[in-house]
């Protein structure tokens, strides 16, 4: 099994809301990230680093566990 984090959208939506973030651009902004490697990450396109994860807690005031959750990416198993 190889393990992901998963972004929780709705749970995203409801702090941004919460937060005023709501927009990509003000959500980037307050990361202090590009906003197309936000973009990427919301749709799925990339997977969020380290750097990205601390940003996006700190910019919505949030708990690591409030935002994302670790999954299996579905892949096959290695084959020892």
């Amino acid at each position: 099994m190889t393990a992901i984090l998963r972004l929780k959208t709705e749970q995203l939506a409801k702090i941004r809301g919460w937060t005023g973030l709501t927009t990509d651009t003000a959500l980037a902004e307050a990361m202090g990230i590009d906003a197309g490697n936000l973009s990427r990450v919301l749709r799925g396109k990339q997977q969020p680093g380290p750097k990205f994860i601390a940003a996006l807690v700190t910019a919505l005031k949030a708990d690591l566990e409030d935002l994302f959750e670790v999954v299996d990416d579905g892949a096959a198993e290695d084959v020892a």
